[in-house]
């Protein structure tokens, strides 16, 4: 098994182009949100040239909206002509866009649909121009990074096949998407990722998860469950006679429900899989089918 954190595959931060002070924050974690909804609105009254350029793209917007209105009335009595009126909508319609541009310097937006991973900053602070304040990411798909020891790392290979056990008991299929080419040469851990389909938004990002990663097939096994074992490394074994006899065995691999048996436990013998706890070399024992 590794650990490893959730991130969504496609996260990004909604920043600042200025450092204004943020007077709201509109969103919580874990709040759904879309392209566009407004996520921090930031203060017009700082005195930089921004928030002066934000006050004359509005007057000068009100003032043609006005402007506009006026020569509409004149166009319908005949008293000017159509390229004039042409002439004053345009100059409106270039405020009004001047005019949007500036409030999206106090408004922040989604740019994507996704799910509020993490909120950095406060109602009341300043935002300093490009610094993350709050971190949006996608969940429909998610990634786990994780990090692997020296024996694990050389097992793992792109396009491996890796399971996500939930609480629910339900398994989450994926698969090896990334390994860093090079180790970490203080902690000698290399880095990966694995992608997973999220559909239901049960990896939520920040989580800290156990995943397993599939490196190969084998056939021909013998293994046991996991619960059978004794003493960590012992088995009953039934014989045709029914007493149980406790025997030492050398494990394999192993995952969290079977272990793999590398000697000591022939194909075809049964072991005592419960109440073996209570049992003592010799012991007979009843068999119970299911």
């Amino acid at each position: 098994p590794l650990a490893g954190t959730v991130e969504g595959v496609v996260q990004y931060a909604v920043t600042s182009t200025n450092a204004l002070r943020i007077t709201a924050i509109n969103v919580h974690e874990g709040d759904k949100v879309r392209a566009g909804d407004v996520i921090v609105r930031l203060a017009r009254e700082a005195p930089t040239p921004m928030v002066h350029s934000y006050a004359r793209a509005r007057a000068n917007h009100e003032n043609l909206v006005k402007d506009v209105q006026r020569l509409r009335a004149l166009h319908a009595q005949g008293a000017i002509s159509d390229q004039a009126l042409d002439q004053a909508e345009t100059r409106l319609k270039v405020a009004a866009a001047e005019l949007q541009d500036v409030e999206g310097s106090t408004s922040l937006v989604a740019t994507q649909d996704g799910i509020v991973a993490g909120i950095v900053a406060n109602t009341g602070d300043v935002a300093e121009a490009g610094k993350p304040l709050v971190w949006i990411a996608r969940t429909d798909d998610v990634k786990v990074n994780f990090t692997a020891g020296s024996r694990q790392a050389l097992e793992l290979a792109v396009g491996q096949p890796v399971a996500w056990d939930a609480p629910d008991g339900s398994l989450r299929q994926g698969e090896v998407a990334r390994l860093d080419l090079r180790a970490d040469p203080k902690t000698h851990l290399l880095a990966g990722e694995a992608l997973f389909a999220n559909p239901d938004g049960r990896l939520v990002p920040g989580l800290l998860v156990s995943i397993r990663v599939r490196t190969g097939a084998r056939t021909d096994v013998v293994r046991v469950p996991a619960a059978a074992l004794v003493d960590g490394n012992a088995l009953f074994v039934v014989g045709a006679d029914d007493v149980a006899r406790k025997r030492p065995v050398t494990i394999g691999t192993s995952d969290p429900d079977f272990v793999e048996i590398t000697s000591g436990l022939d194909a075809g013998e049964q072991v005592v899989r419960f109440g073996q706890s209570r049992l003592s070399d010799g012991d007979r024992v009843r068999r119970v089918e299911g």
